[in-house]
């Protein structure tokens, strides 16, 4: 609920969310069906925005009707971590049979930065074959690309190249579930 209603908070706020986006609304009313438990809601994001402030993750100033939220710095590193940790890489119709293997060699003064690219990798549907190799089976030069830019990583740092064929790839295989014969 938390990572939910700071997502919330980052598109525009709840009337319009509760508007425009149907998945949003789906839960909002799956958590409060007949309208006559709408304070129960009011009480669950009134809850929730306390959690939230609670955290460090937004500033709450004002009453209940002319509330305002504000996304504090650590809230937008959060939401940063949520947006790349749920990324997903298409997936094509069928798969062309080649591997994608992203390899890394990050320096050790930036562990933190090696520490968040797993992070991402493991998030976006990667797996890994050892520490600094990590696979995937569709083309993803788009989300590396977005991984180099907001890790500050340059080519040398981390390359990803198209292999026709791993060695013993049956557990890859069952894992992506491509190729199974």
């Amino acid at each position: 609920m938390k990572n939910l209603l700071l997502r919330t908070l980052a598109v525009a706020g709840m009337v319009s969310v509760v508007l425009l986006a149907p998945k949003m609304t789906r839960l909002l009313k799956h958590l409060d069906r007949p309208a006559k438990n709408r304070t129960q809601l009011y009480r669950r994001i009134s809850q929730g925005l306390a959690r939230l402030e609670n955290d460090g993750l937004v500033t709450v100033t004002g009453e209940y009707a002319n509330r305002r939220v504000k996304i504090t710095e650590k809230g937008i590193k959060m939401l940063e971590k949520i947006e790349f940790g749920e990324h997903v890489i298409s997936e094509p119709a069928f798969w062309d049979g080649k591997w994608r293997v992203l390899i890394f060699d990050i320096n050790e003064r930036r562990r933190r930065v090696r520490t968040q690219l797993r992070h991402l990798l493991d998030g976006a549907g990667f797996v890994r074959v050892q520490d600094s190799v990590w696979v995937h089976p569709y083309p993803c030069d788009e989300f590396v690309s977005l991984v180099r830019a907001h890790l500050k990583s340059g080519v040398g740092e981390m390359r990803i190249f198209v292999a026709e064929a791993l060695e013993s790839d049956k557990d890859l295989r069952e894992h992506f579930r491509v190729g199974i014969t």
